[in-house]
């Protein structure tokens, strides 16, 4: 985003500490507000009429909340809830619309991250259905990581079971795989990202693969 852009966005946003748990918008609202985060991680979560739940894409410090539906100008199809807690700028739908009208380039950014989002949403739907646990979860922190820049996660593996569609069960032996390779180390409630390299040969290939291709 280039300087012009950020100025005029900036006094605008308003920035909040986001609580891990919190929904801040759910399937078939309006965008009306739109969040940058900062440190903070967010999830795009499906759910389903039997009360099950998954992941369909993240959203940390390289992008912007709603951006599929705000391009489209129309309501949220997945609820917008914060994975990891942190902070975000919050900005109104219609302020970066107005700017995105005025600014070619922040207009093309947009629509670029749309285009990474889509991509996104299709290598996990084809990793969750090939892809065994274990390497998931790897790719996951790795990933979650990436995007909030820190080393130790709080999550429970319930709830990390939960955004990835797996039971707390299968979930706990994948975090024990991974804790024998010392790539990371789990206590209640966290989980400590202490060697990536380990981390990264036990990923599958869409770790890589993602990285690549955005």
């Amino acid at each position: 985003m280039t300087s012009a852009d950020q100025a005029a966005l900036r006094l605008h946003a308003r920035r909040r500490n986001l609580v891990s748990g919190e929904i801040l918008m759910q399937a078939n609202d309006p965008v009306d507000l739109v969040y940058f985060p900062v440190t903070a991680d967010i999830a795009n979560v499906i759910r389903l009429s039997d009360g099950l739940a998954g992941m369909a894409t993240t959203v940390g410090r390289d992008g912007v909340t709603g951006l599929a539906a705000f391009m489209a100008n129309e309501p949220l199809g997945w609820d917008i809830l914060v994975q990891i807690g942190g902070e975000a700028w919050s900005l109104p739908a219609e302020r970066l619309r107005h700017q995105a009208q005025a600014s070619p380039d922040l207009d093309n950014l947009l629509m670029r991250l749309t285009h990474k989002n889509q991509v996104e949403a299709a290598v996990n739907a084809v990793c969750n259905l090939r892809h065994p646990v274990m390497p998931r979860l790897a790719r996951w922190l790795l990933t979650t990581q990436d995007r909030t820049g820190a080393s130790e996660l709080r999550m429970t593996q319930e709830e990390v079971g939960a955004l990835l569609g797996v039971q707390r069960t299968t979930m706990n032996e994948a975090f024990q795989e991974l804790a024998a390779t010392g790539g990371v180390v789990i206590s209640r409630g966290r989980t400590q990202i202490r060697n990536r390299p380990a981390l990264k040969r036990c990923a599958c290939e869409c770790y890589a693969a993602m990285n690549l291709a955005l």
